[in-house]
């Protein structure tokens, strides 16, 4: 009997490496992983399911299906639970880490160049070609997010109507977020359900989203920030956008939009989770220990979520009432990176070239469907060219 289990086991969750090949595994992963959550995913499902056998395609779509329904970068939290489900809580962390800290040590180097060189004119003409193209890149996220998250009408008037809120209203990103999940929960439910099994979500939510009102500390702002960001970015490293830019620019006047922008284009050119543009914000707010502390609190609800929640992963994927406030908060998430993207787009765009760079990288991802990571490569060969070029003349 003992021994079917474990037959049954091998069979449903493939091989089993040893601690050091998923050490070294996800350590040369966080090194090359450059192009954004796709390709990382990719490169993983290349790896995981047809060379290394570890995963079955079937379990491997069951953990990309967990993954996408927790806030943050799926990649990353696609490492951490298979960390964690081939060799225990040591594992996840070991491979979260391992898949996040290279691409972080890159980003604080480029954040201190940007610091001591980024007013230079060389740096100034290759961002002026990355900029747009980061922006096409958004854009394509953007529809991507859009055509998965609006799966019915009620889903796109609710992504229409978190929109208005937000450009013209000034509503709360938060509370945004909250009324579209209730309201299609309540759609989808009906009220009389709500009040009986999903009461406590709104008071969950409503008291993480104002636990905490931070005074002088930078130290402590950028730790609320980060946290709150990677806690409430559903839809991945797009809607991280929608915190940073209403906190660290609006609120906190850390940095400029345009500077967030340029963090956006320097972590397209990093390996790692591309929400590591929270760690460029967190070293122009604070250096070194900023942009540590951004690091950890922005990834810290990813490892938490997946390894406390991993064991529930079925329950919780086939849970009408979970799954209805998601997809509520999945297309209000749409409607405010959109809204974010429009207050960036004076940073980008300064003439002719710039629109048409912009129109080439979505056109070249949404139509073409050429992966992020080239045209990312594209975007920064292109800058370098074009600042050599001005250099010269």
């Amino acid at each position: 009997m003992d021994e079917s289990m474990v037959e049954q086991r091998k069979e449903k969750d493939g091989q089993m490496p040893s601690a050091r090949e998923v050490f070294l595994y996800f350590l040369k992963l966080g090194f090359i992983n450059i192009g954004g959550p796709v390709a990382q995913i990719t490169m993983m499902f290349n790896h995981m399911v047809e060379r290394a056998h570890w995963l079955s395609k079937d379990r491997f779509v069951k953990i990309m299906g967990f993954a996408h329904m927790l806030p943050g970068p799926e990649a990353l939290q696609l490492a951490i639970y298979v960390g964690y489900l081939k060799r225990g809580w040591l594992g996840g962390i070991i491979a979260g880490l391992t898949f996040i800290i290279p691409g972080a040590v890159v980003m604080v180097l480029l954040s201190g160049l940007y610091v001591n060189y980024g007013s230079l004119p060389q740096v100034n003409n290759a961002l002026y070609i990355l900029k747009p193209a980061v922006m096409g890149i958004i854009a394509a996220g953007i529809l991507k997010l859009g055509r998965a998250a609006i799966k019915n009408t009620a889903l796109a008037l609710l992504l229409v109507g978190a929109f208005v809120a937000m450009r013209f209203g000034g509503i709360n990103v938060l509370l945004v977020l909250l009324i579209a999940g209730m309201i299609n929960l309540m759609i989808v439910d009906g009220i009389p359900r709500l009040r009986r099994s999903h009461g406590m979500i709104p008071l969950l939510i409503s008291g993480l989203g104002g636990f905490v009102t931070l005074a002088d500390s930078r130290w402590l702002q950028i730790g609320w920030l980060s946290f709150k960001t990677g806690l409430f970015s559903f839809g991945g490293a797009y809607a991280s956008l929608v915190f940073l830019q209403r906190g660290a620019v609006e609120e906190h006047r850390w940095l400029t939009a345009g500077q967030l922008l340029d963090g956006v284009a320097l972590s397209v050119a990093t390996p790692g989770p591309f929400m590591l543009f929270t760690t460029f914000v967190g070293f122009i707010a604070g250096g070194v220990t900023g942009a540590a502390l951004a690091t950890f609190f922005v990834f810290l609800p990813s490892f938490v979520m997946v390894l406390l929640g991993a064991r529930y992963m079925e329950p919780v994927r086939h849970n009408r009432g979970i799954q209805s406030f998601l997809a509520g908060v999945s297309a209000a998430v749409v409607g405010v990176i959109a809204v974010v993207s429009i207050d960036l787009v004076p940073e980008a765009f300064s003439g002719p070239l710039t629109f048409a760079i912009a129109a080439m990288a979505f056109l070249l991802i949404s139509v073409r469907q050429i992966e992020v990571a080239y045209v990312a490569i594209w975007a920064m060969a292109a800058g370098t060219v074009y600042a050599a070029i001005r250099a010269i003349w």
